[in-house]
């Protein structure tokens, strides 16, 4: 899986560049061997205001499967990115689950 990292106007730092890549990847670890793409948006809605104003926007393409979004806010980035790599965890989880039960589309 390719993990691609789009920061805007908020600059990530290589510290939060490498948790992102260890996070999302151990979320999506159970797709390792198929080929597509993820996409990780970081945001800061409110800018040097403050707040519960950071979000972490997950965008999943794994082959055979439908696009997988989530998003979480939090008040740091680390916060928000492990809290939308655990939700994109039970997602791909229940999403494998489903398909093993149901077969591929």
């Amino acid at each position: 899986m390719d993990i691609n990292i789009f920061d805007g106007p908020i600059k990530t730092s290589n510290a939060q560049r490498d948790h992102i890549l260890a996070r999302v990847g151990a979320a999506a670890a159970r797709l390792e061997d198929a080929s597509g793409t993820i996409d990780v948006r970081m945001i800061d809605l409110n800018g040097p205001k403050g707040g519960v104003d950071k979000r972490c926007s997950i965008v999943l393409t794994p082959p055979g499967l439908a696009t997988i979004r989530v998003e979480e806010q939090a008040s740091d980035y680390y916060a928000a990115i492990d809290a939308a790599s655990a939700t994109l965890k039970r997602v791909v989880a229940k999403a494998l689950e489903k398909t093993k039960s149901n077969g591929p589309r």
